[in-house]
This record gives structure tokens, sequence and C-alpha cells, in this order.
């Protein structure tokens, strides 16, 4: 009869490994320089109101498209020959503050660099080589701080969809909170391990 598990015949458990917990991350956005004198991008106050990065980077390349051969009635399944994207979109939602101006700071500093894109107020549209000049780093590590996972975005830039729509509700005591999606054309990822 085969024994039950036991703490000692675990690998993970006696060698006191830890669990990856999933609020153990930094975001540094280093946006355009044209936007980089906005108040919400003045010493790194974009990370104080991230609450939650979605869609981060994990097989790339494996898409759900598959490449099929018949013989007869069996078939014989092969990754693609080509990626189906090389580009990477994801999403982080921010909480949005008023300071002491009454300024939004988060949303105006997100908003004035979607505006590098097109400006919706002049009919102003701008270049790539404005609106994604910049970089986005998500961080993730554990406990003590020792990073074992680091994505850099760049070129990177708002969009293609709009900013989260606004709902304003009498019967909510909701915090306002801000999803935005960013498309990079290219990011590096650096494992512990890899």
């Amino acid at each position: 009869m085969a024994g039950l598990p036991h703490f000692k015949n675990s690998t993970a458990g006696p060698g006191k490994y830890e669990p990856i917990y999933l609020n153990q991350f930094e975001v540094i956005i280093t946006p355009p320089t044209d936007v980089s004198c906005k108040p919400g991008f003045g010493n790194n106050m974009m990370l104080e109101h991230v609450l939650k990065v979605s869609n981060l980077p994990e097989y790339a390349g494996s898409g759900s498209a598959v490449v099929v051969q018949n013989y007869k009635f069996s078939q014989r399944v092969y990754a693609p020959a080509r990626p189906s994207q090389t580009y990477h979109q994801f999403t982080i939602d921010f909480e949005v503050n008023l300071n002491n101006s009454n300024d939004m700071y988060i949303y105006n500093a997100l908003r004035a660099w979607a505006d590098l894109i097109y400006d919706p107020l002049t009919g102003r549209q701008g270049l790539k080589a404005d609106y994604a000049n910049a970089t986005i780093q998500v961080s993730q590590f554990n406990r003590a701080g020792l990073i074992f996972r680091d994505f850099t975005f760049s070129p990177v830039f708002i969009g293609p969809a709009k900013m989260t729509e606004t709902a304003l509700d009498y019967t909510s005591e909701g915090i306002y909170k801000l999803t935005v999606q960013f498309t990079a054309d290219a990011y590096t990822e650096t494992r512990t391990g890899q």
C-alpha cells in the first residue's frame, strides 16, 4: 500500500520554496518626452495609483492557430510557419485622485499621452516617433524584494482602445478607476533561471 503524501516527501516544503504572490510587483512608466512634464508622471506618481496589470506575455507565438495536414481521415497538427502576431497588448488599471489644485493628474497625464496620437479637441495627429517614444517596465519580485521576472515594453503607446468609459452613478460609493490598454512593438523578458 502506497503511503500518503507527507511534508518530508515534498521538495518545495522542506526546501522552504516561496510561492509567487501576485501582489508583489512594480510598474515604472517612462512616458514620451512631450508629456513627461505632466504632474502624473513626476516622481513616478503612476506607480502609486496602479491597481493591476493584465495580459502580460506568457508563451509568445503559441497562439491557438495550428496548421493541419490530412491523410485520409487522419490528421496531423503543427505549429504555424509564422506567429500570429509579434506585438503585444496589455492593460494597466489605475485609481484616480485629485491633487490640491483639483487636478486629476493621473487621468490628465495619460490623456495627454493619448492626445499625442490624436487630439479630439483640435484634430491634430501625431507621429509614432512622438507618441511611442516610451517604455513601461513591469517587475515581479519575492517578499524580500528580489526580482525574478522583469518585462520591458518599448516602443509602447496608449491604445488602440480608448480609455475606460466614465460611468457616473448616484448610488455608487466607488473610486474612479481607469483601465488603459497599451500596445508594444517589442518587449524583453528577463527571468531568473531562464
